[in-house]
């Protein structure tokens, strides 16, 4: 609607002494006015009338007058500022109407109290700080910097724009409308399933302990899924030149009312028979590979899968007409998932077997939204005050046709729309969204859902390490720790690169945050570039997710018996991770809290480098044979103590080893190549690797003064400031491919020792065949989930 239908005569009294009549150019003007001011001369409405609610501008309420003339000019609603010399990182703060030309903006802003119309829930907005229900409007004219400013006004102030959507249409080229509101955001966001599963195996496992896990998905196959969260946050509509719409939806200070509240996220999958879908492959690889011996008997296909057979087998016996051999299967696969194996011989199995799909029908759908929710708090969290969350270039029709959706934290319908059909992706200019300048996440690994982590792992050696900080209106602040490290390293060949997360984040304010506020977590990745692997290669793989606690020595030889056949063949990826939560990370901590040499010999003798020869063939044939000579070795370099830089010699390493490999009865076959240095002798010898990875006790000795700085921070209530320096602390056990595999040793070991053991610890080994779209994501269950 419009405010005034006509040219104003004159600005009133209480506007004119305060708007200079003077060029926009030559005076920086900031007047805040009581909203009566503009009521009492009707250049306000005392309220308009929307679609389901209905704005109301109170007397009291504040009102300003402010204009942006040159570079320096500070919007704090970022809607006006500086151009920059490189293109902003995506998501990162950047205003849609900048400054440096000849033209200059004036901004009006007014607040407004929210009252909904007859029968209509406002739970898309939240009260904030005085416990009203209330949005922030402004309304950005652009005007030549020689244009006298009060003549300015005068022209803007006769036609006040207040974020109807017909406004949307008056909008000159350089101007802007902002909506600022707390509420409930809604935004979708399009994932790969094989990604979700990557991560999630040991929450799926319905079977008993050391059984292992293999599950099979479909690289194409999708999931939608709807995420809202409780936040402050700003719409802007701009234009950038005849014709178009920017949209751009940005965080915005929080005006949160109570300090304990947090992000409250919620998902909701877009189609309700998401997780039915994948069920399948889920029972699939819990029923394991027994069951697929008897395809094509029991009136099933040929190529019948587990679950195919079990629910023919499971018919059969509920009418009693199993066979002695079919009893036997059948018992083996209800033993592995943990029922009775007797309900083989009664009618009621079926009942069992349809109860036992439905749990893990509802585990796997509360397992995959917690993932997508935390993986999506993770991500919120770290972006700045500011940030971009879409931004996106439209025409006129279209941004007035969402405007309503939108100005209501709703991104759902307008994202909807850039996927449904082609023509309407032909329409459209996608800047960002989330970190990317893509509608589909990719490569989601650890805590993240893929819109950070992957840039740092394609940049080998690349470090990001930063705070960032929300305040709100009680002067609280929610903070996230950023410890993200890519890496890259020959001596692993193509398994070379790797990710190390230190995770540190508040879900909510605090007046004053300590280090117990936050809740920790760590995620460690090793990727194998895709390749045609030999059968060695392929081995060396495997090899890392049993020094890693990922598989058991007798799963491992399952798995390549698994993927033999497609060695030498095809491009294959693997992807080892781990990743432990708050309650683990902070269960294991106090397990470290003195330097054990005995306890990291034995990491750092599984980690030396597989080989074919018996004594290095296998994890615990190396941890038996290499782990007291690693003791023997860091106890030497901490009895020479200060005469030292950290190492011994790589002669006196040799000479370590062959003293004790001779009264070795399997270490013995070493001899050869180990109790001589040879330097460049390309055979990892122990000597080798001391040499190559200098300063492991100093490494080692660190590590544990991190874990001890960390746990005595939490538990002294310190402020959280020291995260960098144990950040720092505790990298050196990543930051070379052999140190890497030791972490990895070290903390499966410990974790062990945790009350829920590996059980607690999300472990899996994928590997990815690209040409033919498949993934198998394999895993030793050390528990059961039900």
């Amino acid at each position: 609607m419009k405010v005034v239908n006509k040219l104003l005569a004159k600005l009133p009294d209480e506007i004119a002494r305060q708007v200079p009549d003077v060029k926009l150019l030559d005076q920086d003007i900031k007047v805040s006015l009581a909203q009566g001011t503009f009521t009492q001369e009707n250049l306000l409405p005392p309220k308009l009338n929307l679609t389901d609610f209905t704005l109301s501008f109170e007397a009291g309420g504040e009102a300003s007058i402010r204009n942006f003339n040159s570079p320096g000019d500070v919007d704090e609603n970022r809607v006006v500022g500086e151009a920059t010399e490189e293109e902003p990182a995506p998501g990162a703060p950047r205003p849609q109407l900048l400054l440096g030309g000849d033209m200059g903006w004036m901004r009006y802003q007014v607040t407004a109290r929210v009252k909904s119309a007859a029968g209509v829930n406002l739970s898309f907005l939240s009260s904030g700080a005085q416990g009203e229900l209330s949005v922030t409007l402004s309304d950005y004219r652009a005007h030549p910097l020689s244009q006298n400013m009060r003549e300015a006004a005068k022209l803007d102030l006769a036609e006040l724009r207040l974020m109807q959507a017909t406004d949307i249409a008056k909008l000159s080229t350089g101007d802007a409308l902002s909506w600022q509101a707390r509420g409930n955001l809604q935004t979708r966001l399009e994932l790969n399933w094989a990604d979700l599963f990557t991560t999630n195996l040991g929450r799926l496992a319905f079977v008993r302990g050391s059984e292992l896990l293999a599950l099979k998905t479909d690289l194409k196959a999708g999931v939608s899924a709807k995420v809202g969260l409780t936040d402050d946050y700003q719409l802007t509509f701009s234009r950038p030149r005849a014709g178009r719409i920017q949209i751009a939806v940005r965080k915005a200070k929080s005006h949160e009312a109570t300090l304990g509240a947090g992000l409250g996220v919620t998902v909701e999958f877009v189609d309700a028979g998401a997780v039915k879908a994948q069920l399948g492959r889920v029972l699939d690889a819990l029923l394991g590979p027994a069951l697929r011996e008897l395809s094509g008997k029991l009136g099933t296909p040929t190529d019948a899968t587990a679950l195919q057979v079990m629910d023919a087998l499971v018919d059969k016996a509920s009418k009693l007409k199993l066979d002695d051999t079919q009893k036997k299967v059948l018992r083996l696969a209800l033993e592995r998932m943990g029922l009775d194996p007797n309900l083989a011989d009664v009618a009621n199995v079926k009942a069992a077997w349809d109860d036992f799909k439905k749990k893990v029908e509802v585990k796997l759908d509360e397992v995959v939204k917690t993932q997508i929710a935390s993986g999506f708090q993770y991500e919120y969290l770290r972006l700045t005050e500011a940030s971009t969350l879409l931004e996106v270039v439209v025409d006129d029709a279209t941004a007035m046709r969402f405007h309503g959706s939108l100005i209501k934290g709703n991104l759902v319908d307008l994202l909807k729309w850039m996927r449904e059909l082609p023509e309407n992706q032909k329409s459209f200019e996608l800047r960002n969204y989330l970190h990317s300048t893509s509608l589909t996440r990719q490569q989601a690994y650890g805590f993240s859902l893929g819109l950070g982590a992957f840039e740092v792992l394609k940049a080998g050696g690349s470090r990001k390490e930063s705070w960032v900080t929300q305040e709100n209106g009680q002067g609280g602040r929610r903070q996230a720790f950023l410890g993200l490290r890519g890496y890259e390293d020959k001596l692993l060949g193509n398994r070379g690169q790797w990710v190390v997360d230190l995770k540190a984040d508040m879900e909510r304010f605090s007046p004053a945050p300590v280090a117990s506020d936050f809740r920790y977590g760590l995620h460690m990745m090793l990727w194998g570039r895709q390749k045609k692997m030999s059968r060695k290669e392929l081995q060396a793989a495997v090899d890392d997710a049993v020094v890693w606690g990922v598989l058991d020595a007798a799963d491992a030889a399952a798995v390549m018996s698994t993927l033999q056949g497609d060695t030498g063949k095809e491009p294959i990826e693997t992807r080892l991770e781990l990743k432990m939560a708050d309650d683990t990370f902070r269960a294991l901590m106090p397990q470290v809290q003195a330097f054990d040499v005995a306890l990291f010999s034995r990491a750092l003798a599984r980690a030396m480098p597989w080989s074919e020869q018996t004594p290095r063939a296998s994890a615990e044939f190396r941890r038996s044979v290499y782990a007291p000579i690693w003791e023997a070795y860091l106890r030497e370099v901490q009895e020479k103590g200060s005469m030292m830089t950290g190492d011994l010699a790589p002669s006196r390493a040799a000479q370590i080893a062959e003293a004790f490999l001779k009264r070795d009865p399997i270490g013995k076959e070493l001899l050869l190549i180990e109790s001589t240095w040879r330097p460049d002798g390309g055979n990892f010898t122990f000597a080798e690797m001391t040499e190559r990875n200098r300063g492991t006790l100093a490494k080692c000795q660190a590590f544990v003064a991190g874990m001890v700085r960390l746990n005595r921070a939490i538990n002294e209530r310190k402020a959280p400031d020291e995260l960098r320096t144990v950040f720092s602390e505790l990298e050196g056990m990543w930051n070379t491919g052999f140190h890497l595999r030791a972490a990895g040793s070290l903390l499966s070991e410990l974790a062990k020792a945790t009350p829920q053991g590996l059980a607690s610890v999300e472990r899996t080994f994928t590997v990815t065949m690209a040409d033919r779209g498949e993934q198998l994501v394999f895993s030793t269950t050390k528990g059961t989930g039900v």
